[in-house]
């Protein structure tokens, strides 16, 4: 104990305890001793903390409490939090109404903005001084739960005689921070009576917070299409393509100033009439707007002060995502620019080429020569290769080369996304489909890839459920959001990748067998880097290449003891470690010669022993699998039994061990 601590003034009538807890407590904060009964290291310092601050553990003297006016200001400023969180609070609050919990939203300085709950808990709480403007950091209060929670970043759950102040022990806390931006802006709570302590509680709040949190960036992500949108209408009026905007009367609401130059004419005198006033042929334009007929550009002429101009025009029509018509959108001469931009600021395009894919070793090439007969159907795709060869570059190509590249391309990781969000990335929802479902609802990847591709990546690991939505998607081309009883058609070709057999997955029950045969209609096996070394030379060139123009450093050379590390190297991590040991090799060469002290110490290791080791695990692989065909009698069927593995994955192991009859 330090002896310029202030000792704390002796409990009123204070009374053994059957807490060990209680009895842990009174070691520490009265005695100045080691706990007799384990506590929590958090909670020791934090008692430990709050002694060497002088704070009364048996004080009734309220907390700090600001002001009416400080309140109301505090709360301003955090008017967009409080807004964002009072929902939350709200469904909170309901959940565990009756249950004698309250829950309290607080700022990062351990201010109390928002306290709801049961009102027998409010008074409790009011008595307590645990009101909006109340401080509850640990400085102010002692170790408590949002004040221990702000110090920690993390959820904690505070019970009982956890708390520093005796006045405390009535209660149970578990508080949740909330973080935005990288930053610790507040905390989510729930406090109650300690008899109603339960172990989920804490999971309730953590839960909580993180929607807190999700809300706070919806809103950002929200305001960010606001300013995509200021930033689109700037685009279309400084573009040189012109459009014009028309209701569903076919009357001019808006056109650019790029239409307005084209047509001679101001934009004043043409709003509100009907567009086919200044069209040669209106009939003609008209009819094809009422039968919706948007498929290809057309000639249009317009009558215009010194006589009719022709422009290429593009029909569309402006829809609702429930594709209610809202009216049409004519885009005059190149049309095409303005596309790209627009798929350019979505990210819905591809980027790479089949020139983009380097490599000169046979069995690459002859994927290759695979992917171009690929572009030029419309068949499904499947891709199969290890994690960094290369898939997503070959399905882009497809996609680049084939007569759907000036679509969309769509590319979805199956895995990446959480289980109970697939659903609704790949077929959207309707608005308020379920709890936090934007109000609007949300567009679906298969719809934003209406008229291009789909990539789906990783589909390995979609579930089984999922499977079968999928499956039936493929055969009806259309697809219905969750929430929704209305079906939606789309045009979509499919292409996806896998970094494990599919057919492995099919025979250990993991994938459908009838989704199998529907997404394998033209197969690539992309080799491992490791089986395609002969093209390590011409990589490394291209790749520094590539990141000496990015990173503005000058190309250097390689020793030639770099690339025999670099081709004795079996390379796990393909094509992409690779690139990353070559980038970090050029940030330190710093365009001088690249030498082995710029490699890293994994990618200069002698990978004798892990070939030894793959070529004896290989050859352990054959003797077992000659062995049980031969025990056998040469019956395949019996040693795949005899195996546990399904007589195909067998015979694919016979033909790669040379072992096929």
């Amino acid at each position: 104990m330090q002896p310029s601590e202030k000792l704390p003034k002796s409990p009123p009538d204070l009374s053994p305890s059957d807490d060990p807890i209680r009895r842990a407590w009174e070691d520490v904060i009265i005695h100045r001793r080691e706990p007799s009964y384990p506590v929590r290291k958090v909670i020791l310092e934090s008692w430990i903390r709050c002694r060497g601050l002088g704070l009364d553990p048996f004080g009734k003297t309220p907390p700090v409490v600001i002001s009416t006016s400080r309140l109301a200001e505090l709360q301003f400023r955090y008017r967009e939090f409080i807004e964002v969180a009072r929902p939350v609070l709200e469904m909170v609050e309901i959940s565990v109404r009756g249950t004698g919990f309250i829950v309290t939203l607080s700022e990062k300085e351990g201010h109390v903005l928002e306290v709801r709950g049961d009102q027998d808990v409010l008074e409790m709480a009011v008595k307590n001084f645990y009101v909006p403007g109340c401080q509850r950091s640990t400085e102010h209060a002692g170790t408590n739960g949002i004040g221990l929670c702000l110090d920690m970043g993390s959820p904690i759950q505070i019970t009982g005689a956890e708390h520093f102040n005796v006045n405390h022990h009535p209660w149970t806390c578990s508080s949740a921070p909330i973080h935005y931006r990288g930053e610790l802006i507040g905390a989510a709570t729930l406090s109650g009576r300690v008899f109603g302590l339960h172990r989920h509680t804490l999971a309730l709040v953590n839960a909580a917070a993180g929607s807190i949190e999700s809300r706070l960036l919806e809103r950002d992500l929200n305001e960010g299409a606001q300013r995509l949108n200021s930033m689109l209408t700037s685009i279309y009026n400084s573009i040189s393509e012109g459009f014009i905007a028309l209701d569903k009367k076919h009357r001019i609401t808006h056109l650019n100033r790029a239409a307005s130059n084209m047509l001679g004419l101001s934009a004043e005198p043409l709003i509100g009439k009907p567009v086919t006033d200044f069209v040669v042929s209106g009939e003609v334009l008209a009819k094809q707007i009422d039968s919706l007929d948007f498929s290809e550009a057309t000639e249009i002429s317009f009558i215009s002060p010194d006589g009719p101009r022709t422009f290429l025009c593009r029909v569309d029509p402006i829809q609702t995502p429930n594709q209610k018509m809202l009216g049409i959108i004519i885009t005059m001469a190149e049309k095409r620019r303005m596309i790209d931009i627009a798929k350019r600021i979505g990210g819905n395009y591809s980027k790479y080429e089949f020139d983009d894919i380097r490599g000169r070793n046979p069995q690459f090439l002859k994927q290759i020569e695979l992917a171009k007969i690929a572009a030029k159907s419309n068949s499904r795709v499947l891709i199969i290769g290890e994690s960094g060869t290369g898939k997503e570059l070959f399905a882009q190509a497809i996609h680049s080369h084939s007569h759907r590249c000036n679509g969309p391309f769509v590319a979805i990781s199956c895995t990446t996304i959480p289980r109970d969000l697939i659903e609704s990335e790949l077929f959207g929802y309707k608005g308020g489909a379920f709890t936090g479902a934007r109000e609007r609802g949300m567009i679906g990847k298969f719809e934003l890839a209406h008229k291009g591709t789909l990539f789906l990546d990783e589909i390995n690991g979609l579930p089984l459920d999922l499977q079968a939505k999928l499956l039936r998607v493929l055969q009806q081309n259309e697809i219905m959001r969750l929430g929704d009883t209305r079906t939606i058609p789309v045009d979509v070709r499919i292409m996806a990748a896998s970094n494990t057999d599919l057919m492995d997955e099919v025979e250990a029950g993991h994938f459908r067998e009838d989704l199998y045969y529907r997404l394998n209609v033209m197969e690539i096996l992309i080799p491992p880097l490791r089986d395609r070394k002969d093209d390590i030379r011409l990589l490394t060139n291209h790749i520094l290449g590539r990141l000496s123009q990015e990173m503005a450093i000058a190309k250097p050379l390689v020793s030639e003891d770099v690339m025999e590390s670099l081709l004795d190297y079996h390379w796990p991590g393909n094509v992409r470690e690779l690139e990353n040991v070559l980038e970090r090799a050029l940030l330190l060469c710093q365009g001088e010669r690249v030498c082995m002290e710029h490699l890293s110490p994994r990618s200069r290791r002698k990978p004798a022993q892990a070939k030894a080791g793959a070529r004896s695990m290989q050859q352990g692989l054959r003797e077992i699998i000659q062995t049980a065909i031969e025990e056998a009698g040469g019956n395949v069927s019996v040693a795949a039994r005899q195996l546990k593995i399904a007589r195909s994955t067998l015979y694919r192991k016979m033909k790669e061990y040379g072992l096929a009859p």
